[in-house]
Formats: C-alpha cells, sequence, structure tokens
C-alpha cells in the first residue's frame, strides 16, 4: 500500500496547510537515514500577528511562534502514532530544535527547509527562510522521516524566487542577510550569517521572548504580502 493520500487526508485534518512526500537521502545519511521516506508539512502563521511587526518583533509574534512549534510537534507525534499503528516505524524532527554542531548550535538533526524544497513544497529565498508555493515565507515547517512507503516528488521548484529583490537584506537590522540567490548545494554561511542573526537577536530582544525570535525578513517578504 502506498500511503501519501492517507497522510495527507489526516495532516490537512488536523490543521496542515501543505503536505509532500521525499526520499531522506541526502537529506540525512546517519542513523536517520535507516529511514527512506520523509514526510514535509506546512503550518500557516497568522497574518494579523505579522503584520504587526514594524522595527522589531512583537509579543504576540513570539507567542504565536513558540505555539506554531508546539502545534507542529504535536501533529508530528499524532502522525507518528498512526504511522507505528500501520507497522512502520518514523523519527519526529522537532520544529525548532538547535543541536551542537560544531558551527554554534544553530543547526538540526535534518533541514525542514531542505526537506520541504525537495518534497516540491517551495524554495528557499535570499533570507534563508523557505518561501512556500501558497503562502510565502509566513508559515512553519515540520518533518518527519519515516519507512512507511510513498510516491515521492520527481519536480521540485525553481530555486530563484527571489529575483533581483533584496527587501529582506535591507530590512534585516543585524545585516546578516548577504543578498545571493539561494541555489541548492550552497552553504548556510554563503546566504546568512547565522551567528549574527542569533547575537543580535539576544541583544536587542531579550525583553521580548528571550530574544529568540526577530520575524523581519519574513514580515516584509513581497511574498508573504
Amino acid at each position: 500500500m502506498i500511503y501519501n493520500e492517507e497522510i495527507v487526508r489526516r495532516l490537512k485534518a488536523l490543521g496542515a496547510a501543505d503536505v509532500g512526500f521525499t526520499e531522506t537521502k541526502p537529506l540525512h545519511e546517519g542513523y536517520a537515514g535507516r529511514l527512506p521516506y520523509t514526510i514535509s508539512l506546512t503550518v500557516k502563521l497568522s497574518d494579523f500577528v505579522i503584520d504587526e511587526i514594524d522595527t522589531e518583533p512583537t509579543f504576540a509574534y513570539f507567542q504565536h511562534y513558540r505555539t506554531a512549534n508546539a502545534f507542529i510537534d504535536r501533529l508530528i507525534f499524532e502522525i507518528g502514532n498512526y504511522i507505528q499503528s500501520e507497522g512502520y516505524q518514523y523519527l519526529p524532527i522537532a520544529a525548532s530544535q538547535s543541536i551542537p554542531d560544531g558551527k554554534g548550535g544553530l543547526s538540526g538533526i535534518v533541514s525542514h527547509k531542505a526537506a520541504a524544497r525537495q518534497a516540491g513544497l517551495g524554495s528557499i529565498g535570499k533570507n534563508d527562510i523557505f518561501i512556500s508555493k501558497e503562502y510565502g515565507p509566513r508559515i512553519r515547517l515540520g518533518t518527519i522521516l519515516t519507512n512507511m512507503p510513498f510516491n515521492t516528488v520527481v519536480e521540485q521548484t525553481n530555486p530563484d524566487v527571489c529575483g533581483g529583490c533584496t527587501i529582506c537584506a535591507t530590512k534585516c537590522p543585524a545585516m546578516a542577510i548577504h543578498g545571493k540567490v539561494w541555489q541548492p548545494g550552497m552553504a548556510r554561511e554563503e546566504i546568512v550569517d547565522a551567528a549574527a542573526c542569533s547575537a543580535y537577536m539576544k541583544e536587542k530582544f531579550q525583553h521580548i521572548g528571550r530574544g529568540s525570535v526577530c520575524g523581519l525578513c519574513m514580515r516584509y517578504c513581497p511574498k508573504g504580502l
């Protein structure tokens, strides 16, 4: 049995905005690579909350960001239970988790953005944020690795979704965005200085959610307006 339709039906009934499927390789070749298929899902954020962001993140955005992450983790857990009930295995990838990686601990076990792009749900912008086909950057991502069988995507979105636009770079208060068009295989450091972004948030926005969110490059991206 191929489970694409059933997984899409269940996730969308639970509140996911979009769902895609891809092969785990080359996303991860370690222990997680034993699970050959990857489910990528998106959840839409509130436009009203995001539109309130002006020159700094808001308390509403911080809470909304945390709630969206918790919601995604719950979706993944529920679908994981279904996957196991069908006799398969799964690995949940937390919506927002950084692990020690030798580069400042700013990476996850598997890249949500790479999985979503490989699954055909969108591409990656000059701000190093995932740009979904339908909602632009105003989404959060979730990822599940599994050995449940799926038909996987063969056509992916054009990597250049930004063209000549550099609004995100000009709006970034940390000046962390380099303004380069993302291409497959590019290192994150070529697109954005993640350490500078993180340090700025901690220094300037500590009073808002302990400096863990910003959102300006998402707020002003024309793909989300």
